[in-house]
């Protein structure tokens, strides 16, 4: 245990901005984007696209997601660095999928990939292509590579379902590609959480750390949701900060003082 979380009585790091199922908030709005990619899997659909600002929840959502899925009857594949050439981005797929080559023929690949799929669904088995980071994409030949995936089924059927993650920018990008947008066929945008859902965040992360209390008082909360927008990657960071300083203080909660410190010592 450390001195920090000795000193505020936790089991755990409460604000940590790594994505873990076990601390997954389910406002009403991320229960919603699970929800509809959980539908896209089930009624086997070729594509859907979840997008959101930085730190709104997309990959945590999609971690949560391939941890629901029987792994008797789904393989989940992630890719997290798509910012590739066409033909690496295809090599990338295939080898998270467990065919790893170094082939530069698109015929060779593209087959490859076709039959362990077919393959997967001979055997009762669903394939889930997550491309996370997809607003980083720069070349439209990479999408249209995505794209093209879509063109492999069997008895009319989809041989895998491709969800499609990433920023706001990535919007525009699928907008101005309208033969991948319109067989995009469940879309959902994270937006960032309201006041209400704020303190519920933090007093959810606060109790699944081992809190016994609250900590933040009622004042802190309005400079802290003004900072933070919502977006649950500022409100981790500036939550955290808060409690160190905190700690550093000798206080028995957060208040706004506090909370304005903090906000200054992150710039």
């Amino acid at each position: 245990m450390t001195i920090y979380q000795k000193y505020w009585s936790l089991k755990e790091p409460p604000f940590e901005n790594v994505p873990d199922q076990k601390v997954f908030f389910r406002s009403s709005q991320h229960e919603e984007a699970l929800s509809r990619l959980m539908y896209a899997i089930e009624n086997r659909k070729g594509a859907a696209m979840l997008t959101g600002e930085v730190g709104a929840g997309k990959t945590t959502i999609s971690r949560v997601l391939s941890d629901s899925l029987p792994e008797d009857r789904y393989r989940v594949s992630t890719i997290t660095n798509p910012a590739l050439t066409p033909l690496d981005l295809l090599r990338s797929i295939l080898y998270e999928i467990g065919i790893p080559t170094d082939s530069d023929s698109k015929f060779f690949l593209l087959t490859k990939l076709h039959d362990k799929l077919q393959k997967r669904q001979q055997h009762g088995i669903r394939t889930i292509l997550i491309v996370d980071e997809a607003h980083l994409i720069q070349q439209r030949e990479s999408l249209e590579e995505l794209r093209m995936l879509l063109n492999m089924q069997s008895e009319h059927q989809f041989l895998v379902t491709l969800i499609i993650m990433g920023q706001t920018p990535l919007l525009l990008k699928i907008e101005a590609l309208l033969p991948l947008k319109e067989r995009i066929s469940v879309k959902y945008h994270l937006k960032p959480l309201d006041l209400k859902d704020t303190v519920r965040y933090i007093l959810y992360r606060l109790k699944s750390a081992g809190a016994e209390r609250g900590i933040f008082t009622r004042k802190a909360i309005f400079p802290l949701y003004s900072y933070s927008q919502g977006i649950p990657l500022r409100i981790n960071n500036l939550c955290d900060r808060c409690m160190l300083i905190g700690m550093m203080r000798k206080a028995g909660a957060i208040d706004s003082r506090i909370v304005n410190e903090a906000m200054a010592d992150l710039g």
